[in-house]
């Protein structure tokens, strides 16, 4: 929308000295001076556009180098999530191994206790009520060493199986424990990491976004420089027009009867008719923008409404140039009285021919897309249109 209605303006501007009339030689050597003028301006705009676009380069380079740092900080978190997961699928299997180790354990330790207090209670038993048929008192006391040593010797077997069972059982519930807390350590370290993968991944996918704004930016920066260019060279070949009418020292004569010196245009602000029904996209003045800072200077607004809508003038007047320019197609501008002039952008097609008197609400054209770019000025000092349109028209 900058440099589209720029050009418009700087266009419409030199276009005063084709189209007023009566202008002597001294006046129009003052619009060949003027002239220059601005094209000397748009050249500092192309410069300023050049810039623009070697800082938006920059900004492109930064945004992919941070793009490939988020990239290889999730390949390496990645790795790192695929290593933790066979780590505790691996401690998940020695678990699930100890588990019924533990249990196989339990289960010695319980029975060889349980056999060692039986044979305890059995021989004990036995021995106690066992009664010796023997007169001979030799005999019985040597039976009775004989069973001593022999229960002794038992019950240390025993004693030795429950200790070794004990042992094994300790041991398999440490194993047990040590690969339960081992789970616990790792699955905390990879529930850090998965965060930390879910965060950098969401910060590449936003820096991927603001790529892709930076890239339309630069696209935009890189038509503009172009559409300045092309206005440039446009401007040239008006000055050159108009150095050689000065030189003839005569002007063309509008046949109309339109009286450009009413002085009652100053009258209408606050009441101007809407060129379309609908919506301000894109306000007067400056903007800077959010991705690459840039600021940008908007002499109009930009108003959309339905596809095909008919676009109509804000005022009376008389048609004083139309065209179109690279970029943004069909354009139109009206030329009022005291030194006012609208422009109407992005017309589909044009109604009227220049020279051509235009009542206010007349259609111009329209717009098929619905968008057009309106621009209000007078002379060459660019005006807000908001402030001059009747709001309930919109």
């Amino acid at each position: 929308m900058n440099i589209r209605v720029t050009v418009l303006t700087a266009l419409a501007g030199m276009l005063l000295g084709v189209f007023m009339p009566g202008q002597s030689c001294q006046a129009q050597s003052r619009d060949i001076i003027e002239q220059k003028g601005e094209l000397e301006r748009i050249k500092k705009d192309i410069e300023s556009s050049r810039e623009n676009l070697d800082s938006l380069k920059q900004v492109e380079r930064g945004v992919l180098k941070e793009i490939s740092d988020y990239e290889q900080r999730a390949l390496l978190n990645k790795t790192v999530l695929n290593r933790l997961n066979k780590q505790l699928n691996t401690l998940r299997v020695n678990i699930s191994e100890s588990k019924d180790h533990l249990a196989r354990s339990e289960g010695l330790y319980s029975t060889t206790r349980r056999r060692y207090i039986n044979n305890l209670k059995y021989y004990y038993s036995g021995t106690r009520n066992k009664s010796f048929g023997f007169d001979d008192e030799l005999m019985r006391e040597k039976e009775a060493i004989l069973r001593l040593i022999y229960l002794r010797a038992l019950a240390s077997s025993d004693r030795d199986q429950v200790t070794q069972a004990s042992v094994l059982l300790a041991n398999a519930e440490n194993d047990f424990q040590s690969l339960v807390d081992e789970e616990k350590k790792v699955g905390s370290v990879k529930k850090r990491k998965k965060q930390e993968y879910t965060i950098i991944t969401s910060q590449k996918e936003q820096r991927e976004k603001d790529l892709y704004q930076v890239r339309r930016k630069k696209e935009t920066e890189a038509d503009r420089l172009v559409t300045l260019s092309e206005a440039a060279r446009q401007m040239e070949e008006l000055i050159a027009r108009l150095e050689r009418a000065r030189r003839d020292r005569e002007l063309a004569e509008r046949p109309t009867d339109f009286d450009f010196r009413t002085g009652n245009f100053a009258t209408y602000k606050g009441g101007l008719q809407a060129p379309i029904r609908g919506k301000i996209t894109k306000s007067y003045g400056w903007k800077t923008d959010e991705v690459t800072y840039l600021k940008s200077f908007s002499p109009g607004i930009e108003i959309q409404g339905r596809k095909g809508v008919s676009v109509v003038a804000a005022a009376p007047g008389v048609i004083a140039y139309t065209g179109s320019l690279r970029g943004y197609g069909n354009f139109i501008i009206l030329e009022h009285e005291d030194g006012y002039f609208s422009t109407y952008a992005g017309l589909e097609y044009i109604l009227g021919e220049k020279n051509q008197i235009i009542a206010k609400g007349e259609k111009l054209g329209a717009a098929s897309t619905g968008l057009i770019k309106f621009e209000l000025r007078q002379g060459r000092q660019s005006l807000d249109p908001v402030e001059w349109i009747r709001i309930d028209s919109f």
